[in-house]
């Protein structure tokens, strides 16, 4: 594996980052440098891979800014950096012809050579002044105010710019056809929903047209970006065009989620290099979503691909963590039945969670020494139960430890009358793996089947809930 650029990387996951593929070269790959004004610097030459920038090659320039580097193997197709100092990054892409003299001065770069990157350095200098203008529009259009004379011919000259480089890319890709250069430029393409080719019942009702604006999205997104060409995942692009189409233009709820990534991912098995970049990327993605319901996408993946032994990268310790995280979550995943509780009260009668006949249910486990508890549990009792009419809501407050003395004085400290308060001094119940009880308080908020709603809730979030639900002001 190519050494990783620190400053460039950042990845919060729980587990290890994919290992670099290798491929097959076919030409022999020439660089010469000319830098005058940065003699004896340090030049790294790096590659984007999956979004992010890894080493291949560092050159020393002598005093004149000269230097050469040259390989009896062309380097994979995709979107390269120099990068020189802290700061200046140049990009440029590598295609089938791998020659390449490139100089700078005072600050304007001028590449020669492969033709495919010659245009490609042609596109960036365009981007600059074509984001350099619409940086200037969007700052008048900021200092307009509410003046609306002046703000027609600014927001028509933006979308005269947007215009512009639809027809750039559109153009460029027809000039780079057949070539990675002209697949790069295609890639940044989008297909326009056209509202007026709708019919007209759809266009009079918003709860079609959303739907049909909705179905437009998902179906046309990958039009024009080949996701299945490994080239492309050599650039800046792909891991920010997954992340926006997985969070955001697929509706964020399991089933409209999963489905899609299972499609892709089978489709991804031809190319075990795609099929691991693609599965590490939603097995992580969905791990740390914020959506109520994507860690069942979660588990369902970690079950199919990793668990199953499809994951041939996988170590034994990542297996190992995924493995666990599956064991606790499992159980407790958003629109499944909750496991029974059948536990004791402070006056050890017992009571079950599946007799509760409350429209909603609320189980919370906490325990006395946790500093959130302090705050979230008396809070849970003011704010909550006791605001909320007692045929719609139960609340069983189960405490996870086993010191009768120390739960009986926090809940006669801070008056926890009225709800059930619960516990398992002899643990049986299982509920530190059927609810996933690592961190307290664990708040959970079910239905009159006792099915999932929320989970790891703040007391907060679950009276915005509850208000929506219940109906209440």
């Amino acid at each position: 594996m190519k050494r990783m650029l620190k400053k460039f990387t950042h990845l919060f996951s729980l587990f290890v980052l994919l290992g670099l593929a290798t491929a097959g070269y076919s030409q022999p790959f020439s660089l010469q440098l000319s830098f005058p004004d940065q003699p004896n610097d340090t030049v790294v030459l790096a590659h984007y891979y999956n979004g992010k920038l890894y080493a291949n090659d560092s050159l020393q320039l002598d005093q004149h800014g000269q230097a050469s580097l040259l390989k009896s193997k062309s380097y994979p197709q995709g979107i390269y950096t120099l990068i020189l100092g802290q700061k200046q990054q140049v990009d440029l892409l590598l295609g089938e012809d791998q020659h390449l003299q490139i100089s700078q001065q005072h600050g304007h770069t001028k590449l020669e050579g492969a033709s495919e990157s010659e245009w490609f350095q042609a596109y960036v200098t365009f981007l600059k002044t074509k984001q350099q203008e619409a940086s200037r529009l969007r700052q008048q259009l900021a200092e307009s105010g509410e003046q609306t004379e002046l703000q027609e011919p600014i927001r028509k000259r933006l979308v005269q710019l947007d215009a512009e480089m639809q027809q750039k890319w559109q153009s460029e890709a027809e000039k780079g056809a057949g070539l990675f250069y002209g697949k790069f430029m295609a890639a940044n393409r989008q297909k326009v929903l056209n509202k007026a080719d709708f019919p007209a019942e759809v266009q009079a009702n918003d709860s079609l047209m959303f739907v049909y604006s909705y179905q437009f999205n998902k179906n046309h997104y990958w039009d024009y970006f080949d996701w299945l060409d490994t080239r492309m995942w050599r650039t800046p692009t792909i891991h920010s065009k997954l992340e926006n189409y997985f969070n955001k233009v697929l509706i964020q709820h399991p089933d409209s989620v999963l489905p899609v990534a299972v499609e892709m991912i089978e489709a991804s098995k031809t190319q075990p290099e795609i099929f691991q970049n693609l599965v590490s990327f939603l097995l992580n993605n969905s791990v740390q979503s914020e959506y109520l319901g994507m860690e069942n996408v979660f588990v369902a993946l970690a079950e199919r691909y990793y668990l199953s032994g499809q994951a041939f990268w996988a170590s034994t310790k990542t297996l190992e963590t995924i493995r666990r995280e599956v064991y606790f979550r499992k159980n407790n995943l958003v629109g499944s039945t909750a496991a029974e509780l059948f536990l004791p009260d402070e006056e050890g009668q017992y009571h079950s969670l599946h007799q509760q006949s409350t429209a909603f249910t609320v189980v919370v486990f906490w325990e006395p020494e946790c500093g959130h508890c302090k705050q979230q549990i008396p809070a849970l009792f003011e704010e909550v139960f006791l605001q909320t009419d007692p045929s719609k809501l139960a609340i069983l407050a189960i405490y996870t430890q086993d010191n009768q003395e120390e739960w009986q004085h926090f809940i006669a400290e801070h008056e926890l009358n009225g709800w059930l308060n619960l516990w398992d001094p002899d643990r049986l119940s299982n509920m530190q793996v059927n609810y996933n009880i690592r961190t307290t308080p664990m708040i959970y908020l079910l239905d009159r089947d006792k099915k999932i709603v929320a989970k790891k809730l703040t007391v907060e979030t679950l009276k915005i809930i509850l208000k929506q639900l219940l109906n209440t002001p």
